[in-house]
């Protein structure tokens, strides 16, 4: 693995090792017990934690400990779940833990993470097969035996001589180390042992730099040092328990610890020798909770501040009736006085204390505000740090989806990533993974064709595929291409036609680039048959969800014959994020502060019409110029410039897109924490959640990148295309299931599966679905309790339920009816044409 990607991995894959080592501990001790005491699912748990522990290894390219915990599952393979596991092998287990343990301390010091004495331990765990090339007496003294012991011995003792700054005769002592060096050189070189004589060599070239001494001996040293420890390793200098021998030098050994700051630290894990940066593993929620609270204490902070503005208003207030008390004090003093004056004089003066003492707490509130802020920026800016993750960990794992993907549908991919150092939120990590897999398999599915057929074009065989994360200041783009045979617009148009999402006089209209965004609507698949990729039509409509829920937009590009081209374009984090606050109308409403490059005031002569489309001059460029009420759904205001006046404007723009959008004013500008709308509201699209503000108002918040592509004239010229309802099919039986699905999707209907009850509730919540046809009897969830489940909610009592059913006795019917079903149907009805014309009954906007 590459040494970067490894020291950013490593804190979180030592931690999670740790306690894997402990859990497999505490299980192995547990195997000694008799079979009754036992915990029920010891042994299985514990072979799920120690194949978990191979992988983890495997995947960092850390062979010994992968070498180590694949022999303990071979050993734990041969055990029996009613026998006690023998002393023996409990104990070369826990040896074997104890081994993959240091090696990880090594890591954390800025160490190669090296197991010591792999072949001893691997020999007592019954591994033969892996230790069967190292000869039995290379497991004690190494390949020289007895020879190489004392080379080595001498080695490090002439070593232990040279690093004292009082060494007589300097020079005849190198010489007499350098000899023992080639000796041993020439003795691994008899025997074939291409690696002892490797490092014998580059410890004799240290020594020979050790002569002049100074700066370039101590470093010198420290290269000797660690030549010594890997060629302890080449030698296989271990005893019977696994643990490496260390000849006592004749003075206490000096340069060997130098080893990690002089050789590991360009390639080991992140750590100093000395100074052990250990990772801790927390919770996401705990994570989440706590930045709740941190975004909470900013917005607090902001109204502190609004308040603090209110009370150095009533100082001032304070310091006018000062000035009109004491010009009443000066005016009765002049008119003589009376016996009102010096009581006057007296208030005067408590009124000048309290007004000194306002001010001093006016000064420190403000002082102690200020504090406020930054500690609580400073605690927000870490738990952002605390959250953002490179890429990688969201891009490495599609490698193993392109290749089992590309096997099981017979084509040749090369995956391309790129950007995998860029550090995103950890939450948009973990939204991205679904549909980056959806994004891949499409590509790999409908994009890149056979490999005969590319060579027919004169491709490559083995197609293309490339992935890359792209910073673009304050958000970020994922862009999924291949190279491919491109969209076909012709074949999405028939399809959208077909199932219905559109009449074929709507789909004549549509632009390539309108027919292309198609392939983003529910239920929508250009593959006739199901399988285990595709035809499913559910996949894309879930990239684009997914990125309007993470306040982004997805689009598509392609060309035909050479490739398409997905782009997500998502905030960077997902924490607090300024937003301009703007009217219109009476409403208030938020823009993220990122989107928004300029607010301006346009003249009469700034806005004009072309091609039918209304558009604003702005720096000698023709922007499209929409009103922002009605692109969010509010009634239409008149705009300023319809009676002569200036009309304010807000200038959005991303990436290549720039669109003025008309509004009245700019109330403000503000840090927002954006919180989702639910389900209800999902479907609206321009929204992205909704914030508090300072004054305890909560206000939309918009998903500026969407407004954006509806902005667009060939998306906006499509606003008029229908849409059929959505039907969830339920059936335990697969063939039943999608005879059902086909019979509805000839009819034009977009289609969703479910294998029982159960299954069905899940998609009801995460799919909008206008009707449900489901089986009677299914197991987990049959379809009575689904009926009654949705009438009994208050989200779905109104979608419909159609029970589809063998049972057809009256008391049967009467059943489902009185369990909420709207419908009831023999199964030998369905295919009399009965279903279809149910579903048209109880969808009569759909006939």
């Amino acid at each position: 693995m590459d040494p970067q990607l490894l020291r950013s991995i490593w804190p979180v894959f030592a931690a999670e090792t740790r306690e894997q080592i402990q859990a497999i501990g505490s299980k192995v001790l547990g195997l000694e017990q008799p079979a009754s005491a036992r915990e029920p699912d010891l042994l299985p748990s514990l072979k799920r934690v120690v194949h978990s522990l191979k992988g983890s290894a495997a995947s960092l390219g850390l062979d010994d400990i992968e070498r180590i915990v694949h022999a303990i599952e071979d050993g734990l393979s041969h055990v029996g779940v009613e026998e006690p596991i023998s002393r023996g092998a409990v104990e070369a287990m826990l040896r074997g833990l104890s081994a993959i343990e240091n090696a990880l301390n090594r890591g954390d010091a800025g160490e190669q993470p090296v197991v010591d004495g792999v072949a001893a331990l691997l020999k007592a765990l019954g591994h033969e097969e892996q230790a069967a090339h190292v000869p039995e007496d290379a497991a004690t003294t190494g390949p020289l035996g007895e020879d190489g012991l004392k080379a080595l011995a001498a080695l490090e003792a002439a070593l232990g001589r040279l690093v004292s700054p009082k060494v007589e005769d300097r020079a005849g002592a190198v010489r007499a180390a350098v000899d023992q060096a080639h000796a041993l050189r020439h003795s691994a070189e008899a025997i074939q042992a291409d690696q002892v004589a490797a490092l014998a060599e580059a410890a004799a070239l240290g020594f020979t730099r050790m002569e002049e001494g100074g700066d370039a001996a101590g470093q010198a040293a420290s290269e000797v040092a660690g030549a010594l420890v890997d060629l302890r390793m080449a030698l296989g200098v271990v005893d019977d328990a696994g643990a490496v021998h260390e000849p006592a030098p004749s003075k206490p050994a000096p340069a060997p610890a130098a080893k990690p700051a002089a050789r590991a630290a360009a390639s080991a894990p992140e750590g100093r020798a000395g100074t052990v940066d250990r990772a801790v593993r927390v919770s996401v929620k705990t994570l989440d909770s706590l930045a709740l609270q941190v975004e909470h204490l900013v917005s607090g902070r902001s109204q502190q501040g609004r308040r603090s503005e209110g009370f150095r208003s009533l100082t001032d207030q304070a310091h006018e009736v000062l000035l009109h008390l004491e010009r009443a004090a000066s005016q009765l003093a002049m008119s003589g006085g009376g016996p009102a004056l010096e009581p006057l004089r007296t208030g005067v003066g408590l009124m000048r204390t309290m007004q000194k003492r306002l001010l001093e707490q006016a000064k420190e509130a403000h002082r102690d505000g200020e504090q406020q802020s930054l500690v609580a920026q400073v605690i927000r800016d870490d738990l952002r740090d605390l959250r953002m993750v490179p890429a990688s960990q969201v891009l490495e794992p599609l490698r193993r989806t392109v290749r089992e993907t590309a096997s099981r549908l017979g084509k040749e991919v090369t995956l391309e990533l790129g950007g995998t150092d860029v550090r995103l939120d950890r939450r948009i990590v973990d939204a991205l993974k679904d549909p980056l897999v959806h994004l891949v398999r499409n590509a790999i599915d409908h994009g890149l064709e056979m490999p005969e057929a590319r060579k027919a074009v004169g491709k490559p065989e083995t197609g293309r595929l490339a992935v890359r994360v792209e910073a673009r200041g304050t958000r970020i783009g994922v862009i999924v291409e291949d190279d491919g045979a491109g969209l076909d617009p012709m074949r999405v148009r028939a399809t959208a036609v077909r199932r219905g999402l559109m009449t074929q006089e709507a789909a004549d209209k549509l632009s390539d680039a309108q027919a292309a965004r198609l392939i983003f609507q529910p239920g929508f698949s250009t593959r006739d048959e199901v399988t285990s990729t595709s035809g499913r039509g559910v996949g894309l409509d879930v990239v684009l969800a997914t990125a309007q829920r993470l306040q982004g937009s997805a689009d598509v590009e392609f060309t035909p014959g050479k490739g398409t081209r997905f782009i997500v374009d998502l905030p960077l984090t997902l924490a607090a994020a300024l937003g301009l606050l703007v009217r219109t109308g009476t409403a208030v409403t938020a823009i993220p502060s990122d989107t928004v490059k300029r607010v301006l005031r346009l003249d009469a002569d700034d806005v004009g019409t072309v091609a039918g489309r209304v558009v604003a001059r702005l720096d000698g460029e023709q922007l499209t110029f929409l009103s922002l009420a009605e692109s969010i759904g509010l009634p239409r205001m008149p705009l300023a410039l319809e009676s002569g006046r200036r009309q304010t404007a807000v200038l959005l723009s991303l990436g290549e897109e720039r669109v003025l959008y008309a509004i009245d004013e700019v109330v403000g500008q503000q840090e927002l924490v954006v919180r989702s709308l639910g389900k209800h509201l999902r479907d609206v699209t321009h929204l992205a959640g909704a914030a508090v503000l300072d004054d305890g108002r909560v206000v939309p918040v918009l998903n500026a990148p969407e407004l954006l592509r509806a902005a667009k004239p060939d998306t906006r010229t499509a606003a008029g295309e229908s849409k059929m309802p959505r039907i969830l099919v339920c059936d335990d039986s697969l063939t039943t299931r999608f005879a059902m699905k086909s019979l509805l999707e000839i009819a034009g209907y977009p289609v969703v599966t479910a294998s029982d009850g159960e299954e069905a509730w899940q998609v009801l919540e995460r799919v909008h679905c206008h009707l449900v046809v489901s089986d009677w009897q299914m197991p987990r969830l049959d379809g009575v309790g689904l009926a009654r489940r949705m009438k009994g909610h208050p989200m779905f009592r109104r979608t419909p339920i159609i029970l589809v059913t063998s049972l057809d006795s009256n008391e049967d019917r009467a059943a489902g009816l009185d369990a909420g079903a709207d419908g009831y149907l023999v199964k030998r009805e369905v295919e009399r044409g009965k279903l279809l014309e149910l579903v048209r009954q109880l969808l009569p906007g759909s006939a």
